[in-house]
């Protein structure tokens, strides 16, 4: 599996872990003082945008987390 299979996949574990919240949720990114539901999340997330790539980021020191036991 090459880099770029291995980001889609991630791309596609965050994927499903978002659909797995509330419809009603929201989450703030920055200072900007927008927030993203959770169908903009999944959006921003599959077209791999600036604010798509910091939710794996954080997804993604989430589960390692979790799977460190921190969690």
């Amino acid at each position: 599996m090459n880099n770029k299979e291995k980001e889609e996949l991630i791309r596609q574990i965050v994927i499903e872990r978002v659909k797995s919240m509330s419809p009603n949720v929201q989450i703030g990114l920055g200072s900007g003082g927008d927030f993203l539901n959770r169908d903009e999340i999944i959006n921003e997330v599959s077209s791999n945008t600036p604010s798509g790539k910091k939710i794996v980021e954080i997804q993604l020191k989430y589960i390692r987390a979790l799977k460190q036991g921190i969690l």
